[in-house]
């Protein structure tokens, strides 16, 4: 892995899905090291200087290919608490902010099939693999489970659309809650992933921490072994 940096960035796009869920585009000032898709980074509003401590900062995971990093890193973010509040109403183009990356070990091995289990804004880690796949071909098995409130929430689907239209052994499920999405209705059945699922998949979790404690938990209780499950947990 490589050794985190520090780097001024712009923004070069924003764009709103809702009032307190946003995306950007981020142009980097300094060179990115090499990263594998399904790390965070680090973003920082106040200006960094090397000789004072790395200001106040929130981890996202990075959602552009590694291939763009020279030119382009994306994040996506929910205004949840005060600091992500301050980004999604302060940052518009044109914007700094100072990032640090890459960090994390929720990286996807490319020969092994691959259960991507999402809650709600929990898709943003699988969005590099995803591109990373499109510009490679690839022709690694992967099924996606994306689970969302209703249709607003459903972020990304014409990404999802085009792994699905061109890659071969890509496949994916909706669970839209209240039913205005194709699909299945309802909430995600970690039972159901399970029993659809071939034996020598290994599952990635990603969403709200409670989602991902009920359902390595059950897991577990379904016979999966410890290291045939991942979780996202920016630690």
């Amino acid at each position: 892995m490589a050794s985190p940096v520090k780097i001024k960035a712009t923004v070069e796009q924003v764009v709103r899905h809702t009032d307190t869920l946003a995306s950007y585009q981020l142009v980097p000032h300094g060179r990115v090291p090499k990263f594998h898709a399904g790390q965070f980074l680090h973003l920082a509003l106040d200006d960094y200087h090397p000789d004072r401590p790395w200001p106040e900062s929130r981890v996202f995971s990075i959602a552009s290919a590694p291939s763009s990093r020279a030119t382009n890193l994306a994040v996506t973010i929910a205004a949840k608490g005060r600091f992500t509040q301050r980004i999604v109403h302060t940052l518009k183009p044109g914007s700094e902010c100072w990032l640090k990356l890459p960090y994390g070990e929720f990286v996807f091995p490319p020969d092994l099939h691959l259960t991507l289990i999402a809650g709600g804004v929990g898709i943003t880690p699988y969005l590099s693999l995803l591109r990373q796949m499109l510009e490679d071909k690839s022709p690694q098995r992967v099924h996606l489970y994306y689970g969302v409130r209703n249709a607003q929430h459903y972020l990304f689907g014409e990404l999802i659309r085009r792994c699905a239209d061109e890659l071969a052994n890509f496949n994916a499920t909706v669970f839209c809650e209240d039913g205005s999405l194709p699909g299945a209705s309802g909430i995600l059945d970690i039972a159901a992933i399970h029993t659809a699922a071939p034996a020598d998949t290994t599952f990635y979790l990603s969403g709200p921490p409670a989602m991902i404690a009920v359902f390595r938990e059950r897991l577990c209780d379904l016979g999966v072994e410890a290291d045939r499950v991942r979780i996202d947990d920016w630690e």
